[in-house]
């Protein structure tokens, strides 16, 4: 019975010895500090359209800058001149252009931009390369007068010197017209 009692440990303490540790998967944390800061730029371009600031607009887009436009452009993408003609575009025909972060929710409005992703699960990433931003812009028509909005959402790569380098816009590009040609109640 000694005996047995001996083999039993000493093939249990064999057995718990040999086993390989498991391998932890070490997940990296979200570089906060970087998303922050593509938030900023972003933030800054965003107040530079309000303020109708083209050359300051200029200074902040890349060179090498990739837009794809809200409207259907059968995915081809546009540069930085077209971008900034846009922009001039909406500069000339809207006064009082102003922005709001966020995404509308039935009792408050939440946070506006966002980057990672935990789903699905064989793409989860903590990155902040691309910003994904929400919100919604405000202006009024110069020539109507009248007060336009539009809710907004753009995927926004900002470069390591705080420029913009991508950017996918997705708004309802008729919906300008469509509030514009409204009869006054």
């Amino acid at each position: 019975m000694k005996n047995q009692l001996i083999c039993i440990s000493i093939a249990l303490l064999t057995l718990v010895a040999c086993k390989q540790p498991v391998a932890v998967e070490e997940s990296e944390s979200p570089d906060y500090a970087a998303f922050d800061k593509k938030v900023e730029a972003i933030s800054s371009f965003y107040q530079a359209h309000c303020d109708e600031d083209l050359e300051a607009l200029r200074a902040m887009v890349s060179d090498t800058m990739t837009w794809n436009p809200p409207y259907y452009s059968d995915n081809t993408l546009l540069g930085k001149e077209d971008y900034l003609t846009a922009l001039k575009g909406y500069h000339d025909a809207y006064e009082n252009i102003k922005y709001t972060a966020g995404i509308v929710t039935p009792d408050s409005i939440i946070n506006g931009f966002w980057s990672g992703s935990v789903f699905p699960k064989e793409n989860a990433n903590s990155d902040p390369s691309v910003v994904r931003v929400y919100g919604t812009w405000t202006a009024t028509h110069t020539e109507s007068g009248k007060d336009i909005g539009v809710k907004w959402f753009s995927l926004a790569t900002i470069n390591e010197d705080g420029m913009l380098v991508n950017a996918s816009d997705y708004w309802d590009v008729n919906g300008l017209a469509v509030q514009i040609a409204a009869e006054e109640e």
